[in-house]
């Protein structure tokens, strides 16, 4: 259904007599991408309002974000699988883990260091439609997704409330698992 919205609106901002195949790809792409990402983020953000549980989807949010967009990470075809896993993902980080009760620093301490590593070894994992095939490139990303996962590790170690602790560990340790099992795909 995205991907037919996104036609539609190609060919409206595309005129017949702008025949650029390309561009039209492009931007019909892009629109895809605006399309399901905003639908998932809408119904996230409603279903989360719903259940009173914003604060910790906003926070696992915010590290998933900073982390994935330079590591990549599992990517679906279809936005309601998409919208389905990404639910699940929220609901482990923002629902489950809060109750979970404080860990030695220890545990956490040990999943930002294999994080940190795993993220070394494995970024970026990149969606087959949007490669990147510049060998710099993916050293600046590896480095930006490395240095979120240090970051993000020494402030969650200083925080105080073991909600959003856990929340903030499990996001890490989710986003990493995904680089684990996925395999790198052929570019």
């Amino acid at each position: 259904m995205i991907d037919k919205l996104a036609l539609q609106l190609t060919s409206l901002i595309c005129t017949e007599a702008y025949n650029n195949v390309k561009d039209r790809a492009r931007i019909q792409y892009g629109l895809s991408i605006l399309l399901s990402e905003g639908f998932k983020i809408i119904s996230l953000v409603l279903f989360f309002n719903i259940i009173h549980k914003q604060n910790y989807f906003y926070f696992s949010l915010l590290i998933l974000l900073s982390t994935r967009v330079f590591a990549g990470g599992l990517h679906l075809k279809g936005a309601l699988n998409c919208l389905l896993i990404t639910a699940l993902l929220f609901i482990s980080t923002s629902v489950l883990a809060p109750l979970i009760y404080r860990l030695p620093v220890a545990y956490y301490l040990l999943i930002g260091i294999v994080s940190f590593l795993i993220v070394l070894i494995r970024a970026p994992i990149c969606s087959v439609r949007r490669p990147i095939k510049n060998n710099k490139k993916k050293l600046q990303y590896k480095f930006m997704a490395a240095l979120s996962v240090a970051l993000w590790t020494i402030i969650l170690l200083f925080l105080e409330s073991t909600p959003y602790i856990n929340c903030g560990f499990s996001t890490i340790l989710i986003q990493n698992i995904q680089l684990v099992l996925i395999k790198k795909p052929k570019l």
